[in-house]
């Protein structure tokens, strides 16, 4: 008993620097995720506002696809509660513009998605439509206009 009792010090130590370890790494890999959903959504968002109007429809599709797709992608991941400020900042920027480029259509998309593509959102497209209006209504509808986030300039 007496050797049991020796080991369950430095066995204790050992579970708690892999506790804290694993810990880190899950900040850590949270906060990148967020930053990479944010820089996959740019490029087809920028593709998509200032090539709208020369696109045929079926380019607009599947631009409109992908996009709809990291912002639903982007909504979940904003609700991880041990999300890193600055990650959560940018992640909110960026699905901030593209909700208000494609945010009704991208709802519309989820919510009259047809059987294939409910399998494509999870075991639960309920929690993907109710994070999409969440993110809208936050980050779009509710958001503070540029006069009252501007700070005033004075002579």
């Amino acid at each position: 008993m007496d050797k049991v009792k020796a080991l369950l010090l430095p066995l204790a130590l050992v579970f708690a620097a892999l506790a804290v370890f694993e810990t880190g790494v899950r900040y850590g890999s949270t906060s990148m995720r967020a930053y990479a959903i944010a820089s996959e959504l740019q490029l087809p968002l920028s593709i998509y506002v200032q090539g709208h109007s020369t696109m045929n429809d079926a380019s607009k599709e599947q631009i409109a696809f992908l996009i709809d797709g990291n912002i639903a992608a982007g909504c979940i991941h904003r609700e991880i509660w041990f999300l890193n400020k600055q990650a959560k900042a940018a992640l909110d920027k960026t699905l901030g513009y593209a909700l208000s480029v494609r945010g009704d259509a991208t709802i519309d998309r989820f919510e009259n998605a047809d059987e294939a593509a409910r399998k494509l959102m999870g075991p639960e497209p309920a929690k993907v439509i109710n994070a999409l209006k969440a993110a809208k209504l936050e980050l779009v509808d509710q958001a503070p206009s540029v006069a009252e986030q501007a700070p005033a300039i004075e002579p």
